[in-house]
């Protein structure tokens, strides 16, 4: 979302209003920074005890940041939970047209089923006011379908900085290099599971070959565990790290390794992609119809499926990197600014 608004600021004014509670204060704070076409408005608001008290701290907050914005052409918001219904409040105040695009997990089937009263309403509310909703994958267009059965739902990839993500030649062959690169949320993420395989993989007898993993989370339970398999010659870990930093880890790698249970989109495999390396995933986001020519597909929550994907890099399986590159510069930042001012002419 950030990558996003700078990238639009490119071409044109962009305001991003921000909202956001924060325990310590007692009183309302604005914090408002300029650079260049992209303005800035964060506006903290105090904790409450009560349900009533924090949506009315939310409202009088996000009213009070709305009178700090210069009437816009048109909105784009993101992500309709939690806060959806401030989209609509936001597109009545200033009359004009709502571009949404989602990110979010929770229109998956099985966590649709689970949303209660207040996630149901909020998604009401919003989808009576969206006039153009946008998704970052066909996969996920997929289950949102199942939402929004009456709406057109276009699909416009997050972006990628493909000129500071890109090849610097191909690793040296021994030992073999996996990468990850998560939050590692055990329920989404599945960092368990790779650490399985790796410890698979070990039990028939492969040593060469070892796999760094990243992270802005804390990983000590993680690397507890890799201890306790005693495979820490064969696992590392490394985070949290700026965005640049992990261009060199992506070209000292000879795959990337995703076991996700679901992705909406995934932007560190359009990053390996844009630095020409395979990609070893679950069928989710963009890695829901990969061709074998960008990587290798497993099964979800098989560790086996995953142990044996990465058997055939150890054993030598190679790819086309420029290929690789070729395709992902669909996820180009000039491209996707091209599609979304498309859409922003087609609300005209």
């Amino acid at each position: 979302m950030q990558q996003q608004a700078v990238l639009l600021s490119e071409n044109v004014e962009v305001t991003v209003l921000y909202v956001c509670v924060d325990a310590g204060i007692t009183e309302q704070e604005i914090i408002q920074n300029s650079k260049g076409n992209l303005n800035e408005i964060i506006v903290y608001f105090p904790k409450k005890n009560s349900v009533l008290g924090r949506k009315r701290a939310l409202d009088k907050a996000f009213d009070t940041g709305l009178k700090l914005v210069e009437k816009p052409d048109l909105i784009h918001a993101h992500c309709i939970l939690p806060k959806g219904h401030l989209f609509s409040k936001a597109k009545a105040h200033f009359n004009c047209p709502l571009v949404v695009t989602e990110h979010g997990s929770y229109f998956r089937p099985e966590r649709l089923k689970k949303w209660g009263f207040k996630e149901r309403l909020i998604a009401s509310i919003t989808k009576r006011s969206i006039d153009k909703l946008i998704a970052v994958s066909e996969f996920q267009k997929r289950d949102m379908s199942m939402y929004f059965k009456d709406m057109k739902i276009e699909v416009i990839p997050n972006p990628v900085d493909t000129d500071m993500f890109r090849p610097k030649g191909v690793p040296d062959d021994l030992p073999i290099k996996f990468l990850h690169i998560s939050t590692l949320d055990p329920e989404l993420k599945n960092p368990k599971g790779i650490i399985e395989a790796v410890d698979l993989l070990c039990a028939k007898g492969y040593q060469n070959f070892h796999l760094t993993i990243i992270s802005d989370e804390p990983y000590a339970r993680l690397q507890e565990e890799v201890s306790r398999l005693k495979l820490d010659p064969f696992i590392s870990f490394a985070g949290p790290l700026a965005h640049e930093v992990l261009v060199p880890y992506y070209n000292q790698s000879h795959a990337l390794v995703m076991f996700s249970q679901y992705e909406t989109f995934s932007i560190v495999i359009a990053e390996a992609w844009s630095c020409g390396i395979p990609v070893i995933s679950t069928p989710v986001g963009i890695a829901a119809e990969m061709d074998d020519h960008l990587g290798l597909t497993v099964q979800n929550n098989d560790p086996l499926s995953l142990a044996l994907e990465m058997e055939k890099m150890i054993q030598g399986k190679e790819f086309q990197h420029q290929l690789i590159r070729e395709h992902a510069l669909q996820f180009g930042k000039k491209h996707i600014l091209d599609q979304l001012t498309s859409i922003y002419q087609s609300l005209g």
